[in-house]
């Protein structure tokens, strides 16, 4: 019934991730597309349209497909080395092959 969801937010897990992404101060999106991942890059994308751009319209953000979850990883750890507040977004298997260059990151205290 409508009015059961009457002052509620319906919301995806990946759409609330993506704008919390854009809340919490994300500047840069590394990604392989796999499921779940594309849903939440696009989701960023989608936000960061609207609230990542200055006011003569120059994008102020950054989204990257890699060409896979190795290379995304790699991405966002350089971002955040140069400066940026970046994620990346994978699938249970592909955190397993990040695990080395997330080892990289947090032993280099990069923020990623």
């Amino acid at each position: 019934h409508a009015d059961g969801a009457k002052g509620k937010i319906m919301v995806t897990g990946n759409d609330a991730a993506g704008l919390g992404a854009i809340y919490g101060g994300a500047t840069a999106c590394a990604w392989y597309p796999i499921t779940p991942s594309t849903s939440l890059a696009e989701a960023f994308e989608r936000y960061a349209k609207r609230l990542r751009v200055n006011k003569d319209g120059k994008r102020m953000y950054g989204i990257v497909q890699a060409e896979d979850e190795l290379a995304a990883i790699g991405i966002a750890i350089g971002a955040g080395w140069n400066g940026a507040r970046s994620f990346t977004a994978t699938s249970g298997p592909g955190i397993s092959l990040m695990s080395e260059f997330l080892g990289l990151a947090y032993f280099a205290e990069v923020p990623v």
